[in-house]
């Protein structure tokens, strides 16, 4: 059974790793194959690895056929479906999930649900459970990639959602209309009663009646996993003082949840009569309620693992059975696999797994309270908190890495924070949220207790308050030591070091001796001639990266929103990642948001030595006709525009050559930023600049038909041309007619829109070059949906 379970795990894990999805024809000479090969080698692991790839093959088609019902390029599409967001009109937000049964004139079979999610400007007031006819502009979920930063593709297939849109309008289908034809013109009457969902009703009843409290957002997030009520700030609090998983309900909670009612039921069959048909009343109150809590989180893939695995253990319970841990946690993880073969690609699927698997190492190696009845009380309380100390620093050790892959970084003051915060929250809080949701019928009384767990939180949010800013940014050059760190705590975890001193000295002397460890830091000597030059995918805007050792240069800063920009969510993790924190110099092109809008956030975070801009800004030294500098043994020159202006609009977009004449005399290779030159700026350029020839140039206004004349490109024979667009720009950018232009030059055209963060590495007149959707990220569900 167990070769079974972990080579089915080990076929849909395989997933992550497919170009593409296979026919099942080869599905089919792969079993036959296996099975030839497991009967006569006795390799029986090898026919149950291809069937996990056939599980995987299933889920990957079934999510494929699905999205291809969406269109490729965004079009306006009239569906029909169910709301299956939890929403409130007292915490608005304008994004929710819908479930659809129909769309365009192609009704949805009920076994391969179809789910979008859809953004509605208008504040109109929906319930989970809800039938609606929308009208929206649909597509497929494609997103932003570059080498860190949120990931959307990979977000969207983790949650099962297949595409994303706007609401332009709808209109709700109530009860008496629903057995209707689907997309026929419904007749709505205000009288209706539309169906809305069990647990839509519970968190409206809550919503009210912790309206007033402080912590309300985190009491909704910690009853049903509702979390649109957590801000921006909320969300940095739980980051640097790593209390994000007590936050939401996690397989802690629903542990809880069992433990509460394996007690109540306890007290029961102690009060009542004696019975054989209460013996087990505590395991099946204690399995209700775990199942009643996730029911309430909206079954997510942390609570699925959690209830699983106490489902499980209750089962063995009651059939008087025992396994070993490691087998019941294999067996849920494949359990939650067969059933959601792409929820590996979300990282709830990881954290919790992994948590509980070093929760299981730990208790194995004998991390865990020995219960002594001839200690003292004081002695005994003293062990039980050594060991949860030990236990939060083994966690907080141990899941580096998956805290690395997922948010690169980790919160410096998680251990402690946790060590108090967990047995509090886990003691007080999440039994008073408990007791709240089961007395909901009883609201004066489920009021005292909303208003006791708010009270409980304060101590939590004040303790939390205190870890402000011990988040740490974990780059790739560290990467080794992470993993080297982690191992040696698993080897003295394990392997004393007095019982193994030969092998910890061996290890010694090959760290001592293993030169090149790390890749090139800021303070590390820069190689000779290479240097970097980065166009960042961020939709609609331009964000260029020049970089040599560990030394860099911004031009442009990406667009900003209200709660965020492209500084936060792009430049700053793809610096991060290579362990740059702070930024030599930055230079605007000009003052348009999509050029400059994130200019606040660069300068706040990662504090750029010199500024440069076309137009007059506090601050910011001029970048205008004339200008130039020598940068880490590469030339900058200005070329454009010839005075400063109060304003920077686009013909006074900064244009700069960067060059390694210095570096590389004999084959230099040059690069030219254009910002959002227009036609006139051109040909005035052209006659200043008659001999520019640039190897590497930066495609002026996203390939707008007002640049890139024939006049300014008849000198210019560039290798590549860059575009920084977003694929669906409400322009249609960059211009057919521009893009062939420069194809007739015979230059590579490469936009973000197709591929993603475009990277050049260069070296004596040699360009490597990468695009991330293509060579570095690939995989099938990139084509999905860009196909």
């Amino acid at each position: 059974m167990n070769q079974a379970v972990a080579g089915i795990a080990l076929g849909i894990l395989s997933l992550h790793f497919w170009p593409q999805i296979p026919d099942y024809i080869w599905f089919v000479t792969a079993l036959m194959i296996g099975g030839v090969v497991s009967y006569f080698l006795r390799l029986r692991m090898l026919i149950w690895v291809v069937f996990g790839t056939l599980v995987a093959k299933i889920g990957a088609t079934f999510y494929a056929d699905a999205v291809r019902l969406i269109p490729i390029e965004r079009e306006n599409i009239t569906i029909v479906g169910e709301v299956s967001s939890l929403l409130n009109q007292n915490i608005p937000t304008s994004k929710f999930d819908f479930t659809l049964s129909a769309i365009g004139q192609h009704e949805i079979s009920y076994w391969n649900p179809l789910r979008v999610r859809l953004e509605w400007l208008r504040a109109v007031e929906m319930k989970q459970g809800e039938r609606w006819q929308l009208e929206v502009r649909l597509r497929r979920p494609y997103g932003r990639v570059n080498r860190a930063g949120f990931d959307a593709e990979r977000y969207f297939l983790g949650n099962q959602l297949h595409g994303k849109g706007m609401v332009l309008s709808g209109q709700r289908i109530f009860l008496a209309e629903q057995s209707a034809p689907l997309l026929s013109e419904p007749q709505f009457s205000e009288s209706s009663l539309s169906e809305v969902s069990l647990r839509q009703l519970a968190l409206d009843r809550v919503v009210a009646l912790t309206d007033g409290l402080v912590h309300q957002p985190y009491l909704l997030a910690l009853s049903f996993g509702f979390r649109d009520g957590l801000d921006n700030a909320d969300w940095l609090r739980l980051r640097d003082s790593g209390l994000s998983h007590l936050m939401a309900i996690s397989g802690l909670h629903i542990g809880l949840a069992v433990v509460c009612g394996w007690w109540l039921g306890c007290q029961i069959r102690g009060a009542a009569p004696e019975s054989d048909m209460l013996l087990w009343l505590p395991l099946w109150l204690g399995l209700l309620f775990a199942l009643g809590y996730a029911w309430l989180a909206g079954f997510s893939l942390p609570t699925q693992r959690a209830l699983l695995m106490s489902s499980i253990v209750m089962v063995l319970i009651r059939l008087r059975l025992q396994w070993p841990g490691w087998q019941i946690l294999l067996v849920a993880l494949v359990t939650c696999l067969v059933f959601n073969p792409l929820g590996s690609y979300s990282a709830g699927f990881w954290l919790s797994f992994s948590a509980v698997f070093i929760l299981y190492l730990a208790n194995i190696s004998g991390l865990r309270v020995d219960i002594d009845r001839e200690a003292s009380r004081l002695r005994t309380w003293r062990n039980k908190l050594r060991q949860l100390a030990l236990v939060q620093l083994v966690l907080m050790c141990m899941m580096l890495p998956v805290q690395w892959q997922w948010f690169g970084g980790i919160s410096l003051a998680a251990a402690i924070v946790n060590f108090l915060a967990v047995p509090w929250v886990s003691m007080l809080t999440v039994p008073l949220v408990l007791a709240a949701i089961v007395s909901l019928w009883l609201p004066s009384l489920s009021a005292q207790l909303w208003w006791l767990a708010d009270l409980s939180l304060f101590p939590v949010m004040w303790l939390a308050d205190f870890s402000n800013g011990a988040w740490w940014s974990i780059s790739v050059s560290w990467l080794p030591y992470l993993l080297g760190g982690t191992g040696l705590v698993a080897l003295l975890w394990f392997l004393p070091v007095r019982t193994f001193k030969a092998l910890y000295l061996a290890v010694t002397l090959v760290v001592v001796s293993w030169r090149g460890l790390l890749g090139p830091t800021k303070y590390d000597a820069v190689p000779a001639a290479q240097w970097q030059v980065d166009m960042l995918d961020v939709g609609h805007g331009l964000t260029i990266l020049i970089r040599r050792g560990g030394f860099a240069v911004l031009y442009d800063t990406g667009n900003r929103w209200e709660q965020g920009s492209i500084a936060t969510a792009v430049i700053e993790p793809v610096l991060l990642a290579d362990g740059v924190r702070e930024l030599d110099g930055m230079l605007l092109s000009h003052a348009d948001s999509d050029h400059a809008g994130g200019a606040a956030d660069v300068i706040a975070r990662l504090q750029p030595e010199w500024k440069r801009s076309s137009d007059r800004r506090d601050g910011f030294m001029p970048c205008r006709r004339g200008e130039s500098w020598q940068w880490q043994q590469l030339d900058f020159r200005v070329l454009w525009p010839p005075r400063l202006v109060v304003r920077a609009a686009n013909p006074h977009s900064c244009v700069i050559e960067i060059s390694d004449r210095a570096l590389s005399p004999a084959n230099p290779t040059s690069v030219l930023l254009t910002g959002d030159i227009d036609a006139i700026s051109e040909l005035l350029l052209a006659k200043l600049e008659p001999e520019i020839a640039p190897d590497v140039l930066l495609v002026p206004h996203h390939g707008s038909k007002t640049s890139s004349t024939k006049t300014w490109l008849a000198s210019m024979d560039p290798s590549y041309a860059l575009v920084s667009v977003a694929r669906y720009n409400p322009w249609q950018l960059p211009s057919a007619e521009v893009k062939q232009r420069y194809l007739d030059k015979g230059a590579a055209w490469l936009t973000t829109a197709r591929n993603g963060q475009v990277s050049f590495t260069i070296e004596e007149g040699k360009l490597g070059l990468l695009r991330y959707r293509q060579e570095v990220k690939d995989s099938w569900f990139r084509k999905l949906f860009s196909e």
